[in-house]
């Protein structure tokens, strides 16, 4: 697999967070995309295309789908279902995941019919640090394809502003210049995503990541995104769409270039979120409903840089 290319949007916000060279670095790293994705049991994929971002969910238990490496290149086989929410024969991006072990990876590529299934060699794969996720396990016995419906919603309805005051775990999709959609975890305590009814705006601290600045360098170059909100106990999903800015705050004194530091605080703020939500919608079993792993915590930034680190 080829070195991840950053485009300006990119490289302007590691400019602005002195992390350049942690982002060179990054740009070579793969980690175990394959074998990660053979455990996860949540992935989220979506495309852009002209009418917006196309999402779609997949969990249960693992395998959810086949994943292996071939020669330089992975590749991962999904269900056909996948079809009837992503469009074949166009870029799709998307993050495979399980929050209980704190294992999550990012890939993109087209999405091909082989004559055997539905199939991507990925054009981008890496693996992302163990930080911020709420340790959850679905609860599903099969493979789940979702959503099964779609519903819009009023931007001020009250179950809008609950969901969002109590969420733990979202996804942040966004896309490249070349409309290569990618998909992010952004999670924290409830109320980490504050939502303004009246006005129609959400923010979000951005808190220490990996230097790498995938999605908010995508958004300086479009600024279009949907949110994706879990609710655990249903299985259900608010969606948002609109127009996002990202605005960085921490900028280190010295070039960073360890992509994993061992912060004072869980939640170290790097930047700020705000964005204008012009839709919402409901999506009715987007996955599985989800339960909570008792007596285990999230992995924060409080933690070692060897807790941090994909394992």
């Amino acid at each position: 697999m080829e070195p991840f290319s950053y485009h300006e949007g990119q490289r302007t916000v590691q400019r602005e967070a002195n992390s350049v060279s942690c982002a060179d670095k990054l740009a070579t790293w793969v980690g175990p995309v394959a074998e990660f994705a053979s455990i996860a049991d949540l992935i989220v994929m979506a495309s852009l295309v002209a009418d917006g971002f196309h999402v779609v969910a997949l969990s249960g238990p693992a395998p959810l789908v086949r994943a292996r490496e071939d020669g330089a290149s992975i590749v991962v086989d999904f269900p056909a279902a996948l079809g009837v929410h992503l469009p074949v024969g166009a870029a799709a991006g998307g993050i495979v995941i399980n929050p209980a072990q704190a294992r999550r990876s990012r890939i993109a590529g087209v999405l091909v019919d082989d004559g055997r299934g539905l199939t991507i060699r990925c054009r981008v794969g890496f693996t992302n640090c163990r930080k911020y996720m709420t340790p959850t396990v679905s609860s599903g016995d099969s493979v789940h394809v979702g959503p099964v419906e779609r519903q819009a919603i009023a931007l001020d309805d009250p179950r809008t502003v609950a969901i969002l005051a109590a969420a733990e775990t979202a996804f942040l999709v966004t896309a490249t210049p070349d409309a290569v959609a990618d998909v992010s975890h952004r999670g924290g305590q409830p109320g980490f995503l504050r939502y303004q009814a009246a006005s129609a705006t959400i923010e979000w601290t951005e808190y220490l990541g990996d230097g790498m600045f995938v999605s908010t360098g995508n958004l300086r170059a479009d600024g279009r995104f949907a949110l994706l909100v879990l609710e655990f106990g249903t299985g259900d999903a608010l969606r948002l769409d609109g127009e996002a800015l990202y605005t960085n705050i921490r900028a280190d004194r010295k070039e960073r270039v360890d992509a994993l530091i061992q912060a004072g605080e869980p939640f170290p703020v790097q930047g700020r979120m705000t964005a204008i939500v012009r839709r919402a919608e409901r999506l009715v079993g987007f996955t599985h409903p989800r339960i909570r792993v008792a007596r285990k915590e999230r992995i924060t930034s409080a933690d070692s840089t060897q807790v941090q680190h994909p394992q």
